[in-house]
This record gives structure tokens, sequence and C-alpha cells, in this order.
């Protein structure tokens, strides 16, 4: 069955095949033995003006937007951050609430913390039961924690405590972070491709900021990591 699971978040159509495969009692069942918070992302809405889809189909197309990204990397790699995008946002319905938003002048579903809910339910699974190496799943739960950061980047200060403005100190200190469980400077590209999939799965009246600093901050750790011509 985790075969099957891989072919499918590997695929060019993972919202189709998963729920077809869904719809299988066996499939479903063993699942849902593992990781019954599908189930509860399938039932999870979630009425933000960020979010177009529930939670279980924001994840499904987050992976697609991934696969797209990854499609000349090696199997492994491309693998790994599938499933990075299958479990970023898996523990969102544990972390489900209602506030009243002075910005949308209205309630709305907000999930708080959830990204330190979804590496927990990772770190239950990725050996375990997905079969990751502890290399692998210790990525793998980082870059689960560290999914939601650029939501807090902006290019420009606007005053706002919560936020950091983009530097190429900024990507320097997440990529030293990022070195405590592999290559600094991969992790941080991979991060980068992982924002810009969980944007592109979300509405894109929402998102063109976000993908905007996406690629500054991308074109801005390349061109920390390029060589410099030596003086003549």
């Amino acid at each position: 069955m985790l075969k099957v699971l891989d072919e499918v978040l590997l695929s060019d159509k993972v919202c189709k095949d998963f729920y077809e495969k869904y719809s299988d009692p066996e499939f479903r069942s063993w699942l849902m033995s593992i990781l019954p918070e599908v189930d509860e992302c399938r039932k999870q809405e979630q009425d933000n003006p960020w979010h177009i889809y529930d939670c279980l189909e924001h994840i499904l197309h987050s992976v697609e937007e991934i696969n797209k990204q990854t499609k000349n990397m090696p199997e492994p790699n491309r693998r790994k951050l599938a499933y990075t995008m299958f479990l970023h946002d898996i523990g969102k319905p544990e972390k489900h609430l209602r506030r009243y938003s002075k910005l949308y002048r209205r309630e709305v579903d907000s999930f708080y913390n959830h990204s330190m809910a979804s590496k927990d339910i990772a770190d239950r699974v990725l050996e375990k039961d997905f079969g990751f190496d502890h290399a692998d799943a210790e990525q793998i739960k980082m870059l689960v924690e560290k999914h939601d950061i650029f939501m807090f980047v902006t290019l420009q200060n606007d005053h706002n405590p919560y936020h950091k403005v983009l530097t190429p100190g900024y990507i320097a200190e997440q990529e030293s972070d990022l070195a405590k469980v592999g290559d600094g400077q991969t992790l941080m590209s991979e991060l980068i491709m992982i924002g810009r999939a969980d944007n592109l799965a979300q509405n894109p009246k929402m998102t063109k900021d976000s993908l905007h600093v996406l690629d500054v901050m991308e074109k801005m750790q390349t061109k920390m990591h390029s060589q410099t011509p030596p003086a003549q």
C-alpha cells in the first residue's frame, strides 16, 4: 500500500488519483490506520480569504504544485518533498479555531501553530510507516516546521514587530538553522519551493505579493552563493 501512496503522491494528477484510491476500502483502511488525520483534514473547511479548498484538497493541490517543480530531481528528492507537502498542514484540524479578524471584519478559520502540530504528526509516521531514513525524516520535519515563515517576511520594514525584512542576513540565518539537519543552502532552496507550492494551492487573488517575495528570495539566495570572479 505504501507503494500505491508513493505513486499517487508523485503523479501529475495527485488530487484525482488520491480520491480514486481513497474510495477503495482497503487503501483507505490502511491509510487511516497510519494517518487518521487525513480524514479530519477532509472534513476541515478553511473559511479564510487565503483559501479556496478544504484542508485536504489544499494539501493535495500543494503536492501537485511541488511535483511540477521537482520533475528533474532524483526520485528520492522528489519523494521527500512530496511527503513534506502531504504532511505540512496535516495538523490543522487539531489547531482549528474561529476568531474575529479586524482586517476582514468577520470571523474566520484560524490554525495558529499548526506547523508544530504537523511536525509532531510527521515525527510519528515518517520512519515507522512511510519508510524514510532518519536523515530524510529530520529534514522533512524541519521543512514542515518552517513552511509558513514566508508569511512573516517583507521586502521593506512595515514596522510590524512580527515581520522580518528580507535580507541576505535573514537567508543566512535560516540556512544556518536548516544546517542542523542537512545542507543549509540546499534545504533553503527546497523551503522556497515549498513556500511556492503552498501559495499556488491557495486563493490566487491573495498570493501575488507572497509569490513575489519568494521570487526575490530565490534570486537573492542564488546571488549570495554565486561565484565571484577573482580580481584581475
